[in-house]
């Protein structure tokens, strides 16, 4: 959303910028009546510089006080993880009288270009929860509305310019999980998640390296499945693939979300393996869905709803400055350790 200069009004009003500048400034120099005017074009044209002072003077009310309708995109993927974002987004956007708007994107529409109508309409913010196409971004960025990023492409850079990006470190609790299998003896520790797909995933794989290389373990691709998968390895059958194509089971496998790890334990299962007595599993996201399964998996917890509620303060503040700085805000995490990773000494 482009801002309003004094030059725009000008232009509207047929007006010098002097006496435009005059009037914002409630100089006496300017009549009360030619201020009132410019004063009100200027607060339906949406300028932000007004004090409250001249506004409650000219009995206006300040546009950034208005209803902010926000629309929020993200793919297909409903999931307990996803609700609880959204829960919090909608929680904060209440407490601060927005409105929420979900629109969720399809391969198609992605594919296609397709944008969502309400785009078009009376729009303060977007928060995007999904990593979309690189094309797809560039199209919803035409319409010059305020955004709020949740994660990135792998290179960050290609959106950085377009909005405040929020993320949740990984690269540190990821080194911790794996620091803590090696000081348990393991040394051929695998690892699966697609690394292409976001930044997350990518940190999360760059702390599991720095920790064998801090271990001074060597690294085997063998056991790695950090490669482009078409589903991300959110599909059983693609963790499978991974895991057939291993040429030995590993120690321990760390695992780029809890999904991952899900299905890694019960692939081990029916090899007649058991987690974590003769395979250790870590996972990431502390999914409550699956806190129910044996063994419970070690992960790390990303505050759901709080991380809702920090992206729409996020853009709040955003649509009130909007000339400041691009910012990537990274999100403390919080490693759980639980049986998946404790290996028992018989």
């Amino acid at each position: 959303m482009r801002k309003v200069t004094i030059q725009d009004i000008a232009k509207e009003l047929n007006l010098s910028r002097n006496t435009i500048s005059k009037a914002l400034r409630n100089s006496e120099q300017v009549s009360y009546e030619t201020k009132c005017m410019i004063i009100k074009k200027a607060c339906e044209m949406g300028y932000t510089k007004l004090s409250s002072a001249v506004l409650k003077q000219f009995k206006l009310k300040d546009k950034s006080d208005e209803i902010k309708t926000i629309v929020v995109l993200m793919k297909r993927d409903i999931s307990i993880f996803w609700n609880s974002i959204i829960m919090g987004i909608s929680d904060e956007l209440n407490r601060c009288g927005g409105k929420l708007q979900l629109n969720f994107i399809n391969d198609e529409d992605e594919k296609d270009l397709i944008l969502p109508l309400n785009l078009d309409e009376d729009v303060s913010g977007i928060i995007i929860l999904s990593v979309l196409s690189q094309k797809y971004i560039n199209e919803i960025m035409k319409h010059d509305i305020p955004a709020v990023f949740l994660d990135a492409p792998s290179n960050v850079e290609a959106i950085a310019n377009y909005g405040d990006i929020i993320i949740c470190e990984g690269f540190n609790s990821v080194k911790q999980i794996t620091s803590n299998l090696i000081s348990q003896g393991l040394k051929k520790i695998g690892f699966i998640g697609d690394i292409t797909y976001c930044k997350t995933i990518n940190d999360r794989y760059q702390g599991y390296i720095k920790a064998l290389e801090e271990a001074n373990i060597e690294f085997d691709n063998s056991i790695v499945a950090a490669y482009h998968a078409q589903n991300k390895f959110y599909v059983t059958q693609e963790v499978e693939a991974a895991l057939d194509n291993f040429p030995y089971i590993p120690e321990a496998i760390v695992c780029a979300n809890d999904d991952i790890a899900l299905d890694v334990i019960r692939y081990l299962k029916n090899r007649g393996l058991a987690v974590p007595r003769d395979v250790a599993v870590t996972g990431y996201d502390d999914m409550e869905s699956l806190t129910q399964a044996e063994p419970f998996i070690t992960t790390v917890r990303v505050p759901k709803q709080k991380l809702g509620r920090r992206l729409v303060q996020q853009l709040m503040w955003r649509i009130k400055y909007p000339d400041f700085p691009k910012e990537i805000i990274f999100l403390k995490a919080q490693v759980i350790f639980r049986e998946s990773s404790k290996i028992k000494v018989e």
